[in-house]
Order: C-alpha cells, then structure tokens, then sequence
C-alpha cells in the first residue's frame, strides 16, 4: 500500500491527516519543508499573500475562454488542534483530470479525481495509510461557475461551493453524514469489504482501521496567468464521522482514543488564504492511453486522442513544475 489519500481530518490529530506521498517527488517534497503549523508562514511564496488569488503573476486579461482539456491540483490545507499537543497544519493533494466548455461567461467543468496525496505534518505521531485503490478511483466531478470580468476588468474563474461526499450517498443539502455502519445510505467505496472509506493508523502509540464518510466542501477564485495556466485560491473544508474500526476500541467514545477520535471541532479550516491553492493547466493534445472508461475524460478525446489519469499521474510533477 503506498501512503496516497484523500484529507481524513478525523484522525489529523494524529497524523496530519495521513502518511502520504512520497517525499522524493517535487510537489511532496516542497511541502513537507515548509509544512504549515497553526499560524505559522505560507507554503508558498510570501508574496502571493498579498493576492486574493494566491499567485505573484499577473492576470493575462487575453485570455477570455477556457474550453478545453485541463489537469487540476487542489490543494486544501487544515488545522488540527489535538489538545495534548500544539496546532499543526496539514495539505492534502488532490488531482484531477476535466474537460471545461464555455458558453458566454458560463462554465461547465466535467471530469474525475486521478489521485489523492497527503502530506505529513512533522508532528504526526500516527501515519495514516490509504490504499492505491482509493487514491486512485477515479469519481467523478461535475462543477458549474462563470469566468466573467470582475470590477478591474479581470477575468475571474468563480467555482461557487460544492459539496462532495465520500463514503455514503446522500444530499447534502438537506441530509446529514450517516453516523452508523447500518444506515443505509453508506457504501463501501473503495471496495474493501468495509463501511465508507477505510483508514489505517499505523503509529507506535496508536494503530488500526477506522471506517468513516465524509463530505467536503471547495469553491474556487482564480485567473488566466498564461494562455494554458490558471491560478488561484481554493476554499476547503471537510467534516467526517466514524462508522466504525478495527479493533472496535478506536471508534468507542468511551475510550481514550476513540472519545478523541470522535470528537467533533477538532479540525478546522486553515485561517491562511493562500495555504489552500487550486492551479490548473491545459492539455494542448492529449496523449494516447487507456483509462478506467476506455480512455478520453469521461468518454471524451483531444484531438482524436485520449487522456488517462495514469497518464496524469505520472507527469503530474512535471505539470506542476512552475
């Protein structure tokens, strides 16, 4: 099992979320280095701080379309605040591969997730470990939004909040996280023989599964740096419940770990605007490659081509580069 993953805030405490990613690729590497702590310096540059859309680069007010084949990072940092140890921060990767089609202002993002990584906190003290099976499964994504000018003129990518939900399937809008392996609104989405998603603790002090559902909740702001780049800022947030654990002490409010475990409030949004980011990059020509549909986004080619999230997978260092 590699240590990919979606953001499973309900055992940050522990272990920032999870042991994930490599430290010998470029994106983990320069994260891990300047890992936020609560309050403390922006991942990135300083400068981009000063920008509502987290870049130092100017906005290319040419560009006024954004149709076509993109590969997406999100990246949506946290804060854990345990109780028996100081604040610290987490970031959780998330790639995804989408075909945008414009009409006027309006914008219609279609694709899937290609990958999740985690990167460790310093302070974890319990790595979390994510099957490649779920870092890899590649659910779907369907987002609406304008790219219209803003007050200055500057064309603005406005992807308003959407809730996503892993491990059951509700409606968020008018329906709550199952908190119970026997509602049945859960569903085993990795495919394990478990309830919601699984999560594997694998610290010295504390070490098992823990099965849970999630919802997250993204909305983005962001410009045209260059004709095939986007950049901007990601609002994140992600609340999750327990449904279960092996061994059953883990989930159990009456134990010590499990009443930490299950402890609402624990983590909460990263007060840093631009430690949570979103950049996306366009595919010009997509190579050839099969993937979980036949190849293609959803079914879809470039250039009589197609795109796969292996194939995102393994450049998505070089993608990101700049």
């Amino acid at each position: 099992m590699r240590k990919k993953l979606l953001c499973f805030t309900l055992v940050g405490f522990l272990a920032g979320c999870g042991g994930g990613g490599s430290s010998s690729t470029p994106d983990a590497q320069v994260v891990a280095d300047a890992a936020p702590d609560a309050g403390g310096a922006n991942a990135q540059d300083t400068a981009v701080e000063t920008s509502p859309y987290c870049t130092s680069k100017p906005a290319l007010a040419s560009v006024t379309d954004l149709s076509g084949t993109w590969v997406v990072r999100m990246v949506g940092s946290q804060i854990v605040s345990p109780g028996f140890v100081s604040p610290f921060g987490t970031q959780s990767f998330f790639y995804l591969l989408m075909t945008i089609k414009q009409t006027g202002t309006d914008v219609v993002a279609d694709g899937r997730y290609c990958n999740r990584i985690e990167i460790d906190s310093p302070k974890s003290i319990a790595p979390v470990t994510i099957s490649e099976a779920w870092a890899h499964t590649e659910k779907s994504i369907h987002r609406t939004g304008t790219f219209a000018p803003v007050n200055d003129g500057t064309p603005v990518l406005n992807f308003t909040p959407s809730v996503e939900v892993a491990g059951a399937v509700i409606n968020p809008s008018i329906e709550t996280l199952p908190t119970s392996a026997t509602d049945p609104r859960v569903i085993d989405e990795d495919g394990d023989g478990h309830p919601g998603i699984t999560v594997t603790l694998s610290g010295s002090m504390v070490s098992g599964s823990l099965y849970s559902a999630q919802e997250q909740t993204t909305s983005v702001l962001a410009i045209a740096v260059a004709p095939d780049r986007v950049e901007g800022s990601l609002a994140f947030s992600s609340i999750q419940n327990v449904l279960g654990s092996n061994p059953a002490s883990l989930s159990d409010p009456k134990s010590l770990v499990g009443a930490a475990l299950t402890k609402p409030g624990t983590t909460t949004t990263d007060p840093v605007l631009c430690n949570s980011t979103f950049v996306m990059v366009k595919i010009a020509t997509a190579p050839v490659g099969g993937g979980a549909d036949g190849g293609g986004v959803d079914g879809g080619g470039v250039d009589g081509g197609t795109l796969s999230c292996e194939w995102v997978r393994a450049n998505e260092d070089s993608l990101f580069a700049q």
